[in-house]
């Protein structure tokens, strides 16, 4: 694998997703779709991109393609798995430059829960990056001796 960059497979509420690890990126990023995943309140948080990303359907009709049993979906709970906190200037995937909303995301990694701020990327085609620093503090926790 590459030193530079690997995956960190994560868990929000039960759901896990594979998240990945870029050593030189200075921020965490996050994709709308993903944040779109955990909406499932009638208004909005924040808004998507008209043209390339729509809002995620969560509770499409079953059928052997799809994950997740409509039950199952009804069944998670969204309360603190992200919150809008601000905005910032952050350097986005495509190497841009943007304001970007802030959101704090709680998510688990073998066993500990952590919260780090995410700039929201509609650049990003991957669920989220989780930068250096972030990644350092995650290790040091997991790695401590219990």
């Amino acid at each position: 694998m590459n030193t530079e960059k690997d995956d960190i497979f994560i868990q929000t509420k039960g759901i896990g997703f594979t998240f990945l690890l870029d050593k030189i990126m200075k921020h965490n990023l996050i994709s709308p779709a993903f944040l779109a995943f955990f909406n499932l309140g009638e208004s909005q948080m924040y808004s998507l991109p008209i043209d390339n990303i729509r809002k995620v359907n969560i509770k499409p009709a079953y059928d052997n393609l799809q994950p997740f049993l409509p039950e199952y979906v009804d069944s998670v709970s969204t309360n603190d798995v992200f919150h809008y906190v601000g905005k910032k200037v952050g350097r986005c995937k495509d190497n841009k430059l943007r304001i970007c909303k802030v959101f704090m995301l709680e998510f688990e990694y073998e066993g500990y829960t952590f919260s780090f701020l995410f700039l929201l990327d509609k650049s990003l085609k991957i669920p989220a990056i989780l930068g250096l620093e972030s990644f350092n503090y995650i290790i040091r926790t997991v790695m401590k001796p219990k």
